[in-house]
């Protein structure tokens, strides 16, 4: 068979050159019978599944499917698998008759077929089918021990467009690729076994796999934080090195975390031991233990909490005090590095009277939390104190401003002395000089005996009187806003105000001022009129339509108050007044066919009219109510009336106008 389609493709070749096509190339490749899209088929080895791709490693077998070379004999077929991508067939070796291969290597595949031609068993025919072949290199993954229950595996391979992964017999779970590392649980909660991956192409069916065995890192032991010394503004915690494949993790009491804890980030972590710099409060702390997959319920260590120390000297003795969260048994005060008293736990204070005035000691408090192997011993920072015989008192801080009735609300506030001692509140008035009209341990007091005077503003200063008599020098004076108003024209469209600057506690401060119109229980009604400005006046061009009576006020701010200090309500009347004309002609024209009462700011009144003869023909008290001229059912008659207008004005001033309307026809 090898002889006669050797000759077939030689001669070929013979009659290409005789007719003239040029250089003679053996052409022994057929085109597959009509019907036959192929004219043989490739399957999987192993599966029997019909392959359009392939894969290294793999087991081919190839097979004629299609009906019409059912003719062809099975046993004159040869094959020949070339690793390369051929467009011509070879015309000879032929050799195998074997129809499977293994695919070893990776790019193009063309797998040639020689076989017998039915309808012409004399010759042979050759075909041909070319296959990309896709290298399965095993995926790159890794695995890491975590406590019993989880591992951790991280797939850097990105060879494949998808990957799978089995924990022991454990459900088929797809991993995109890129993902990155993962914390997987572990099947039945098994302590070893092994971790597949595989690859695949979305495209064909080429599968890259491998596996790791693994075994889980032993349950570790509580951990205990042995020593918690504060030093300065540093805490510095003590204890022993984590288990092997587990690291520590430094977190602190946090009330507004869901766990009640945050993890530290400024902590400095050593196998032995961590640092928290910048503590200037106490704090407690706890050390977790966590593996590479941050098991959840990882045991934690017994919170130790930090002892923050200070102390005060004064009229010959040293106060210490102290605040802890620590759960002490009792506390060892020492002084100059030896022993001077044991406190109970519930101590927080101690006086050390056995002091000499002008000599500096040095204190530090120290206690035991817990008991046995878990106890943790715990180191104050240390505080150190010249004794003096009298202390400096400290400066009260003062702010004034008017309430909406125009009383003075001082406040009082002596640095780090919430209470105790008595607060003397002086008052000076223009040129005059400072007045003292209380001495009160309360620390906001109302100045309501002040004859609020425009041009001679008010200011205030306090002096802080403690319990021995002794004195702080006086506050910074504060006096506060007084404002002006009047009216700029005779109908009151326009407000002229005027008002004296701010001095508060801190002359440098900046001072911005707001206009506010406000109601008679000074809720703000317009603000701000004019915005935040620095200047003494303003022109309101549009005061409230609707409001008789104007009341202003001012808004001070400046970077030293925490709330803004607001000036006297100062008020602008304006006149209310009734508008009616002189005549009407209610004879159904629409027009002026009615008389109705106008004005300004009118609310509540009463209004009447009578004719000639004395007799009321109308009344009203708002401004919805109109006469149309009838009395009763009789139509209008012509003719001079009386009208009386009353009201009792927003000042309470009452205001009467009367005149004459006249009936025209």
């Amino acid at each position: 068979m090898k002889a006669v389609n050797h000759f077939r493709c030689c001669l070929m070749a013979l009659l290409l050159l005789l007719a003239g096509f040029g250089e003679a190339r053996a052409q022994c490749r057929d085109t597959p019978p009509a019907g036959c899209p192929t004219a043989f088929e490739v399957f999987d080895a192993g599966t029997g599944e019909p392959l359009q791709s392939l894969c290294v490693g793999q087991r081919i077998r190839v097979t004629i499917t299609c009906p019409e070379r059912s003719a062809v004999d099975r046993n004159a077929l040869y094959y020949q698998f070339l690793a390369a991508d051929l467009a011509t067939a070879p015309c000879t070796g032929y050799t195998s008759r074997t129809n499977t291969f293994t695919v070893t290597q990776a790019g193009k595949l063309t797998i040639a077929e020689n076989a017998q031609n039915p309808s012409n068993p004399g010759t042979g025919t050759i075909f041909l089918r070319v296959f990309d072949v896709a290298a399965v290199p095993k995926p790159a993954f890794q695995v890491e021990a975590c406590a019993p229950g989880s591992i951790r595996v991280t797939i850097s391979d990105q060879a494949y467009d998808t990957y799978t992964l089995r924990i022991n017999t454990g459900p088929l779970l797809r991993v995109n690729k890129g993902a990155g590392a993962r914390n997987y649980p572990i099947p039945g909660g098994a302590t070893t076994g092994q971790v597949v991956v595989k690859g695949r192409y979305n495209t064909g069916q080429c599968v890259g796999a491998d596996s790791i065995k693994f075994t889980t890192l032993p349950l570790p032991s509580t951990p205990v934080v042995r020593r918690l010394v504060l030093s300065g503004t540093t805490a510095q915690l003590q204890f022993e090195p984590a288990p092997t494949g587990y690291q520590y993790v430094l977190e602190q009491a946090d009330a507004t975390s869901p766990s009640g804890y945050r993890i530290v980030p400024q902590a400095v972590l050593t196998t032995t031991g961590a640092s928290v710099g910048g503590v200037s409060a106490p704090a407690c702390y706890r050390l977790r233990i966590q593996d590479v997959c941050t098991t959840a319920g990882l045991p934690a260590s017994t919170p130790v909490c930090s002892v923050l120390l200070s102390g005060t000297s004064d009229s010959g003795q040293n106060t210490l005090t102290w605040t802890t969260d620590a759960n002490a048994a009792s506390f060892v005060l020492k002084r100059d590095g030896q022993l001077l008293t044991t406190l109970p736990a519930n101590s927080r204070s101690y006086p050390d009277a056995a002091v000499t005035c002008g000599v500096r000691y040095c204190y530090q408090l120290e206690t035991t939390t817990g008991s046995g192997t878990t106890s943790t011993t715990v180191v104050s920072n240390e505080t150190c104190l010249t004794t003096t015989s009298s202390s400096t008192l400290p400066v009260p801080q003062l702010v004034a401003s008017f309430t909406p009735t125009n009383q003075v609300l001082l406040t009082a506030t002596v640095p780090g002395l919430p209470a105790g001692g008595r607060v003397r509140y002086l008052r000076t008035v223009g040129q005059g000089a400072p007045t003292e009209f209380a001495l009160t341990a309360r620390r906001t007091l109302r100045d309501s005996t002040l004859a609020l005077n425009p041009e001679a503003a008010p200011c205030y200063q306090a002096q802080f009187v403690d319990d021995c008599g002794n004195r702080s020098a006086l506050s910074a004076p504060f006096c506060p806003v007084v404002l002006s108003a009047r009216a700029a024209d005779l109908l009151g469209n326009t407000v002229q105000l005027n008002w004296t600057e701010l001095r508060g506690p801190d002359p440098a401060a900046s001072v911005q001022y707001a206009v506010q119109v406000v109601d008679a229980s000074g809720a703000v009604l317009a603000q701000p009129l004019s915005g935040a400005t620095a200047s003494g006046s303003f022109l309101d061009l549009t005061p409230p339509a609707d409001r008789q009576l104007l009341r202003y006020r001012i808004a001070a701010t400046s970077p030293s108050l925490s709330q803004p200090s607001y000036s006297n309500v100062a008020t602008v009347s304006r006149e209310m007044k009734a508008m009616l004309p002189t005549a009407f002609t209610p004879n159904g024209d629409g027009l002026n066919d009615v008389l109705e009462v106008k004005g300004r700011f009118l609310s509540t009144f009463t209004f009447t009219i009578v004719d000639r003869n004395g007799q009321q023909v109308f009344r009203g008290t708002d401004r919805t109510q109109v006469w149309d001229g009838r009395v009763g059912a009789t139509v209008p008659v012509p003719g001079a009336y009386v009208w009386r207008f009353e009201a009792v004005d927003e000042t309470g001033k009452r205001v009467v106008q009367h005149g004459t309307i006249t009936i025209l026809r």
